[in-house]
C-alpha cells in the first residue's frame, strides 16, 4: 500500500497539519528536532506525494504529453528527445503518446491525456489527418480547454501557437539546388496531399521552376506517406518518363527511393541525383551520404516545450507562431544534370 500523511502521523505521533507543514516546507516555527523526526520517518516508510492530489490541490501537474505519429521515425524520436531533455531541465514531466499515424488515435489519446489531468499538449497530428478530421482534433482539444502547441504538422486555420519550419522555403532551396546543377527534368516524391506541410514544399518547388522558366508537370509528382514504401512506389512510377533527379519530402522517402534504384542497377548520383529532406543522422552515413534540407528538429522540441509552458501559465494564451529556417546540406548524393557541364556546383555545404 502506498504510505500516505496519516501513515507517517501514526508513525511519528505527529499531527497531519505539522507534517504537511515540514513537506511544503512551511515550518518555520516547528522545532529543528520534530522536522527531522518526520523527514526521518518520511525516508523510512518510503514516502513519495501523490501528485494527482497535489495537482488538485494546486490545479497544476506539471506535465505535459507529447502526441506524435510515429516513434520508429528518427523524424519524431529525435522531436521526442528534444521535448524530454527541455521538460526535465525545467521540472516537467512527459507522458509520451505514439499514434502510427491513425487520427482516430490522435482523438482518443487528446482524451486520455485530459484525464491523466495534464497542463498542456504538444500536438503533431498523424498523417491521414486531412483538414476535416484535423478539424476534428481541433475542437476537441479546444471543446477540453486544454493549451495546446502544433508541431511541425498544422493546420493555418486553427488560431492557436504552433511551432514549424518554413517548408516552402525548403522546397524552393532543395528544386533551385538541382536546377543549378543543371536538372530540369525534376521528379518529386510528395507527401499526403492534405497536409500542409507537404503542399507547401511543393510550393517551394513550382516557385524554382518558375524562376527557371521551367513548366510544371504533373506526370513528374508521385504522392508518397513520409516513408521508404513511398520512395519504392516513385522509381516505379517515374519509369520511362526521362527524369534525372528526384526531391523527396523526407529523408525516409529519399532513403525508398535509393534502395529501389540500387537493386535497378541505377547509382546515385550518376543514373539519378536525389535530395531529401528532414537531415535525420542514417542521411549522413549512407553508402552514398544524402543530399537534404536540414530541419532543427531538436530545436524544435525545445522550443514547443517553452510555448507550450508559457501558454499554460498565461491566463490569455500567447498564441505564437514560431518559424524556423531550414538549410541545404550538400553531400554526394546530388550531381550534375544534363543541362550543367562544368565542374561543380558553386554551393557552400550549408545554405540557408
Amino acid at each position: 500500500m502506498r504510505t500516505t500523511i496519516k501513515d507517517i502521523a501514526n508513525y511519528t505521533g505527529f499531527s497531519v497539519t505539522t507534517i504537511s507543514l515540514v513537506l511544503n516546507n512551511k515550518a518555520d516555527k516547528i522545532p529543528k528536532s520534530t522536522k527531522d523526526t518526520i523527514l526521518e520517518a518520511v525516508e523510512r516508510l518510503n514516502y513519495r506525494p501523490n501528485q494527482l492530489a497535489v495537482g488538485l490541490v494546486k490545479k497544476r501537474t506539471q506535465t505535459i504529453g507529447l502526441i506524435i505519429s510515429d516513434v520508429s521515425n528518427v523524424f519524431f524520436s529525435t522531436l521526442a528527445k528534444g521535448v524530454e531533455d527541455s521538460c526535465r531541465r525545467q521540472g516537467w514531466n512527459l507522458i509520451l503518446c505514439n499514434t502510427n499515424d491513425k487520427h482516430e488515435r490522435d482523438m482518443s489519446y487528446i482524451q486520455v491525456l485530459a484525464d491523466k489531468g495534464v497542463d498542456g499538449i504538444l500536438f503533431c497530428m498523424a498523417r491521414d489527418s486531412a483538414k476535416k478530421k484535423a478539424k476534428e482534433s481541433i475542437q476537441l482539444l479546444k471543446k477540453l480547454k486544454i493549451p495546446f502547441v502544433m508541431i511541425d504538422r498544422y493546420l493555418e486555420e486553427a488560431d492557436c501557437s504552433s511551432v514549424i519550419v518554413d517548408h516552402m522555403q525548403g522546397g524552393y532551396i532543395a528544386v533551385k539546388y538541382l536546377l543549378s546543377l543543371g536538372h530540369r527534368n525534376i521528379g518529386c516524391v510528395t507527401g499526403p496531399s492534405g497536409l500542409e506541410d507537404s503542399r507547401e514544399r511543393l510550393k517551394g518547388y513550382k516557385k524554382a521552376l518558375e524562376e527557371y522558366n521551367i513548366p510544371y508537370q504533373d506526370e513528374f509528382i508521385y504522392e508518397g506517406n513520409y516513408d521508404r514504401e513511398s520512395g519504392a512506389g516513385a522509381v516505379e512510377f517515374f519509369e520511362g518518363k526521362n527524369i534525372s533527379a528526384v526531391f523527396a519530402f523526407n529523408d525516409m522517402s529519399a532513403y525508398g527511393v535509393y534502395n529501389s534504384l540500387k537493386k535497378k542497377g541505377i547509382s546515385v548520383p550518376k543514373g539519378m541525383s536525389l535530395i531529401g529532406y528532414d537531415d535525420i543522422f542514417f542521411s549522413e552515413i549512407l553508402d552514398v551520404p544524402l543530399t537534404t534540407v536540414k530541419q532543427p528538429i531538436y530545436e524544435m522540441g525545445v522550443e514547443s516545450v517553452k510555448q507550450l509552458i508559457e501558454e499554460v501559465e498565461s491566463s490569455e494564451g500567447s498564441r505564437k507562431c514560431i518559424v524556423f529556417q531550414p538549410a541545404l546540406i550538400v553531400r554526394e548524393s546530388a550531381g550534375r544534370g544534363p543541362e550543367r557541364t562544368e565542374e561543380g556546383s558553386g554551393y557552400p555545404k550549408e545554405i540557408g
